[in-house]
């Protein structure tokens, strides 16, 4: 798949500068999976922070009972 992206002039000029042009891919693909990876690990964490919290988890009890009383 090809992406355009906007990098800005003077970063452009350094990346063409240091890296071959067959090399391109590969390096900006392994910086972007390193990027990915830690956004996932980062919501990951937050995910379980959030599913440790006890106070969250008595809310959502609350709100859960008080769903249990509405009928339809």
């Amino acid at each position: 798949m090809r992406i355009t992206l906007s990098i800005p002039d003077k970063v452009a000029h350094r990346f063409q500068a240091s890296v071959p042009a067959r090399q391109r891919s590969r390096l900006v693909t392994r910086l972007l999976e390193q990027e990915l990876a830690e956004r996932d690990n980062s919501l990951a964490s937050a995910c379980r922070a959030a599913n440790r919290d006890r106070a969250l988890e008595h809310e959502i009890d609350e709100w859960q009972a008080f769903e249990d009383g509405i009928e339809e």
